[in-house]
């Protein structure tokens, strides 16, 4: 299977019709096996069962964290870690460089204080089974995403001194990769955005572990008809503060990680990308969209986009020279840069904020991500001009 057909096989690029549910006395109840990573995709160059218990090298599987298109997560012991395994594919095809992006991650710049604010490295190894060779990636263990947290705060909406908090942090951590790693990430979304865990790791761990929340088995046939076991996926929840979630000081502590970098991209050979459609469709960058080239600033978009306080809405038009160079114009535009299907007219980003407000230092707020959104990318501010921002300094 190739890169983009895999790409093709992600949960929101597949057909409605294979969602199952059942509903018992008016409760939508919905087949956990559907959220997880496809049963037909363990095939040759595809996933590696795993299951709770097994060792991996000298590692102990101890729960399931997660999973993508190219790979499945793993907490592992004796010392606490992310174990991310690999499908066949992403450990072989030529297109991605994983291993090489983690590698100059952990080796550039130490000092830079975006260094700490990205997912790192701790070891590696390969591990051959069923499906082919398997590439292990051993990384800093964390919490739940940013998206999923979201939804445990009220409203659904991030406090404003969290946003504050995790802008500065997200913005250097994406300073460190595009100025000391020379990468784009590709892919910066809510998913990506992991809370670290507060105080001991170990101790965090030991507790969540001690729970007593066991994780669900499923057991199927892949195509080939062997027998294969899945598990539930169990992200480690970071904990809602006791303090007043409005309060600066009861964030201070509070951190998160850049993390995934499965299909980055070198900034010196964007050409050479396994794919000129980068980025989750909600999120990508106008540039994107129309075809007319990317690079770093990309990823400045997507960071604006990605707060899950509002839904984000661009004023303005694409600049024409943009649009001429852009390679998939031709199917949105007309000559004179208008659109070929006018789009309806909806609230501004200042009225839906306003709408949806009160929110802390609403003004200058909206200055600093209507500068993210800048619909041209020669214009919009780098992750360094943007951490100068009078908003991050309130």
């Amino acid at each position: 299977m190739t890169i983009m057909k895999r790409l093709f096989r992600l949960p929101h690029f597949r057909h409605l019709g294979t969602f199952s549910a059942r509903r018992t006395h008016s409760l939508v109840v919905r087949d956990w096996t559907y959220g997880e990573e496809p049963l037909e995709d363990y095939e040759p160059s595809g996933y590696h069962p795993v299951a709770v218990g097994d060792v991996l090298s000298h590692y102990r599987v101890l729960r399931k964290l997660g999973w993508g298109v190219y790979s499945t997560v793993w907490l592992l012991t004796p010392k606490f870690g992310a174990l991310k395994v690999l499908t066949g594919l992403g450990s072989s095809a030529p297109e991605l460089h994983e291993l090489e992006y983690l590698q100059r991650i952990r080796d550039s710049s130490l000092t830079h204080p975006g260094h700490s604010h990205v997912v790192q490295l701790l070891d590696h190894f390969y591990y051959r089974g069923p499906n082919g060779r398997h590439l292990c990636l051993v990384m800093d263990v964390m919490g739940q995403d940013m998206s999923s947290f979201a939804r445990r705060c009220k409203y659904r909406r991030l406090p404003a001194n969290l946003v504050r908090v995790i802008s500065r942090q997200l913005l250097l951590g994406l300073d460190y990769l595009h100025q000391e790693c020379d990468i784009i990430h590709t892919d910066i979304k809510p998913a990506n955005i992991l809370f670290v865990p507060p105080g001991n790791v170990s101790t965090f761990f030991e507790d969540a572990l001690g729970s007593g929340n066991s994780a669900e088995v499923s057991t199927g046939r892949n195509p080939e008809g062997m027998l294969i076991l899945r598990t539930e996926s169990q992200p480690m929840p970071y904990p809602l503060p006791h303090g007043d979630v409005n309060f600066q000081e009861t964030w201070n502590k509070t951190s998160v990680k850049l993390a995934d970098v499965g299909v980055a991209c070198w900034a010196d050979k964007v050409s050479e990308h396994f794919t000129n459609l980068i980025q989750s469709p909600e999120l990508r960058a106008p540039e994107v969209c129309i075809g007319a080239g990317w690079g770093k600033p990309a990823d400045v978009w997507s960071l604006g986009c990605t707060y899950p306080l509002l839904a984000y809405r661009t004023d303005g038009d694409y600049p024409i020279e943009m649009i001429k160079r852009g390679e998939y114009s031709d199917y949105f535009y007309n000559d004179d840069g208008s659109l070929k299907i006018p789009m309806p007219k909806r609230s501004s980003l200042r009225n839906w904020i306003y709408s949806n407000g009160p929110y802390l230092n609403t003004d200058v707020f909206l200055d600093f991500l209507q500068l993210m959104l800048t619909l041209d990318p020669d214009k919009r501010p780098s992750c360094r001009e943007l951490l100068n921002h009078e908003w991050l300094r309130l």
